[in-house]
């Protein structure tokens, strides 16, 4: 008996060695992979530099393109050399292109250099190395506007540039990258008519997609937790926690559009998460009302544009046309931004 034990454990330290050199091997490979993709990307364009004619260019990538799948098969299309090209384009310093090359797959660069907007694409990249998106994922986030839909896409361009290098030096993510607006809460299978119990149990019932939709970090602790003040019965909707920005974070839902009242209510929720709940070491809650429609002129006079603890955001329990949210959400960063600009 002790001799099969000891048999079993050298034979799983052994297997936990394979796995583990194997699993280097792998992306030793993928990275010399994409750094070489750069480098016939980067040959391609000085050529075509060089003897400065869009003809010799086209002629030149076709010719390269059938004697490379010639030698060595699938993957030298045309296509993909064009995407090569696109790659040093858009990285030209190759110390860049190492580090990316070492922390992302081809797949999730080729991803990458199809986002035209520079700080979208550097969003992009950040966002998925923190969170450790998957290629699918990293695609859902784009098809399903995240930029578009955090509130760090209604800042000034300098904001933008100042949390995304935090993030990536420091890995501090603010809630201007944390929080989203609108949520897309379509997988909830909720009808035309329902409560806001309705809508609880039916969070509950997805609590994976909910916590996907809101981000990798958040951490489900209570539903309609009770709280007492002045002898009186509160009810928090749901209570979650944020490890990164390491607070409470308080969700109040509500059916219809956002009222004033709704700000008290949630800052006393807030006050007493604050004196009751928080721990050492954790910073002040945050509260987040989730409305099926926002009320613009409330939030503005209530201060709350900019508010750094209450958030206020849509819902959404049906994904309207691609089209149609595409508009909304351009026309929300287009008025942020130049309400930005105005004040300076």
């Amino acid at each position: 008996m002790k001799l099969e034990k000891q048999h079993n454990s050298l034979l799983q330290s052994i297997v936990l060695l394979i796995d583990s050199t194997r699993n280097h091997v792998a992306q030793t490979i993928n990275s010399e992979l994409s750094l070489l993709y750069w480098l016939i990307g980067k040959q391609i364009n000085d050529s075509i530099v060089q003897h400065k004619r869009a003809e010799y260019g086209k002629q030149t990538v076709e010719q390269i393109s059938r004697e490379l799948t010639t030698r060595y098969g699938k993957g030298f299309s045309k296509r993909n050399l064009h995407n090569f090209m696109l790659f040093n384009n858009l990285f030209p310093d190759e110390q860049t292109v190492h580090t990316l090359c070492s922390q992302f797959s081809w797949s999730h660069i080729r991803t990458f250099i199809t986002i035209k907007d520079e700080l979208k694409r550097d969003f992009y990249i950040q966002m998925c190395k923190y969170e450790r998106w998957s290629v699918r994922t990293l695609q859902n986030r784009i098809s399903g506007m995240l930029f578009e839909r955090t509130a760090i896409s209604k800042k000034p361009e300098l904001t933008i540039q100042d949390d995304l290098k935090k993030l990536n030096s420091e890995h501090k993510i603010t809630p201007d990258l944390t929080f989203k607006d609108p949520y897309v809460l379509d997988f909830l299978g909720l009808h035309d008519t329902y409560s806001e119990r309705d809508m609880e149990s039916a969070i509950l019932n997805h609590l994976q997609k909910f916590i996907t939709e809101l981000g990798t970090d958040f951490a489900f602790l209570a539903r309609q937790k009770r709280i007492v003040v002045d002898n009186e019965d509160f009810y928090i909707d749901l209570l979650f926690y944020h490890r990164s920005l390491r607070s409470l974070i308080v969700i109040d839902l509500k059916l219809d559009k956002f009222k004033a009242v709704y700000k008290g209510q949630m800052e006393l929720y807030l006050r007493w998460i604050e004196n009751n709940e928080m721990r050492a070491g954790e910073n002040k809650p945050i509260g987040l009302i989730l409305c099926s429609e926002k009320s613009p002129q409330q939030i503005k006079y209530l201060l709350l544009e900019n508010s750094e603890q209450i958030k206020v955001a849509e819902y959404l329990t049906k994904l309207p046309k691609k089209k149609l949210l595409e508009e909304k959400l351009r026309e929300a960063i287009f008025l942020a931004t130049n309400k930005h600009n105005e004040l300076v």
